[in-house]
């Protein structure tokens, strides 16, 4: 039997940016939900079910770039032996010396390629080190572990604690506490990021998970989004006919004048020309609608997390779009045909009318307290929502929260 799902099933930060406390993204769905074919059951525990898409939304400032990116954050650190640097702690003095803590639960075949997937849990805790003249030092790990639950049951895998204690590590990691890959493990780095550098198997496929799934599956670098300029989509398009043809039927569905997609030469070098009805000569990409430009920038990231990563996280993904190309995109990942594998996309959105295309399971709000500290909570939190209800007019009437002040 095959097992391709390695799906995310809730994340937890804290102390990091706009977020204070502790906030969870629980994707979990409760068990009193009905059975929808968007829901997806944990290959790892099928008692567990999954939505394959979850949208955050919220105010302008609410933290909702800040938890996507926190998960990018956190594949960063665990992926890549780089120190783990330029982690902002959330601005007060009471919490500018305490840890940032980031928690992923999830499961995942990295124990044993092409087994049935085992559900993890990885934790990692990042602490500031003060200095004598009360400046910030050096970051360090203060805690890491990774467990599993084999028959339900917590077993560790590998543990550390403050740089003076050692590494625990379990034979199911495939190491021994005399192993001298351990001495190259420092204190500003993950362990795991370590480990996988220098070869060892088990870290190795774990921290590339996080790499493929969190680190590499996002459009947002520092505080800013980005997407794929033309010549990255040319030559995505030039390596895999598969993926222009689907990318060209997207197009087409989003624009009714497009007959043709093509790949040609133009100022600077190749560039993608479109034919459409009625019209004598081919239209450069670049003179295109913002919203057909839009599409062609983020068709590949979408195609990728679909085939590839498992996983897609884009922030400000309604830019230029319309409500229903958005949705789209987003029942591409609902769909067991164009999604077999149950790759998963998580974005952020302020296009309220996603709403009524939603599943409860499938929306959080994202919203700050009089502190100025973000909150997340699922819609399926809120108390005597009705599943046969509109959800973009209980959104306006205030019902979900997360609406902006304005005035």
């Amino acid at each position: 039997m095959r097992y391709d799902h390695r799906m995310i099933h809730a994340f937890s930060v804290s102390n990091y940016g706009s977020i204070r406390e502790e906030v969870t993204l629980d994707l979990r769905i409760p068990g009193t939900a009905p059975e929808l074919a968007r829901f997806r059951r944990s290959a790892a525990n099928p008692d567990v079910r999954l939505p394959t898409v979850a949208v955050l939304m919220g105010p302008n400032g609410s933290g909702k770039t800040t938890l996507l990116r926190a998960m990018v954050d956190l594949g960063r650190i665990a992926s890549s032996p780089a120190d783990t640097v330029h982690l902002l702690p959330f601005s007060s003095n009471q919490t500018r010396w305490e840890p940032t803590r980031f928690t992923l639960e999830g499961e995942g075949d990295f124990l044993a390629p092409g087994e049935r997937p085992q559900r993890y849990r990885y934790e990692i805790e990042i602490r500031r080190q003060r200095s004598d003249d009360g400046m910030e030092g050096p970051l360090f790990v203060g805690h890491e572990a990774l467990v599993h639950f084999p028959k339900g049951r917590r077993r560790r895998l590998f543990e550390r604690g403050t740089p003076e204690t050692p590494i625990y590590v379990s034979r199911d990691f495939g190491l021994t506490a005399r192993d001298d890959r351990l001495k190259a493990v420092s204190p500003r780095q993950s362990a795991i990021a370590t480990l996988a550098f220098v070869n060892v198997p088990v870290a190795g496929r774990f921290a590339g998970v996080l790499r493929g799934r969190l680190a590499n599956a996002s459009n947002i670098t520092g505080n800013d989004t980005w997407v794929p300029d033309t010549s990255n989509v040319v030559g995505w398009m030039e390596a895999n006919p598969d993926g222009r043809q689907w990318a060209q039927t997207q197009i087409q569905r989003s624009d009714l004048g497009i007959v043709d997609m093509a790949i040609g030469e133009g100022l600077g070098g190749k560039q993608v020309w479109f034919s459409h009805k009625g019209l004598d000569g081919p239209i450069l990409l670049a003179l295109e609608s913002a919203g057909t430009r839009r599409l062609v920038h983020l068709l590949p990231l979408v195609k990728f997390a679909l085939d590839v990563t498992g996983m897609a996280i884009l922030d400000e993904i309604d830019g230029a779009l319309h409500v229903d190309m958005l949705n789209e995109n987003l029942d591409q990942f609902r769909s067991h045909d164009s999604n077999p594998r149950g790759a998963q996309l998580l974005v952020s959105s302020h296009q309220v009318g996603l709403l009524d295309d939603l599943e409860k399971e499938e929306l959080f709000i994202v919203e700050k307290d009089d502190s100025g500290a973000t909150r997340v909570y699922g819609a399926q939190d809120v108390r005597g929502l009705r599943r046969d209800v509109r959800l973009y007019p209980k959104y306006r009437a205030g019902v979900l929260g997360g609406l902006p002040r304005i005035g």
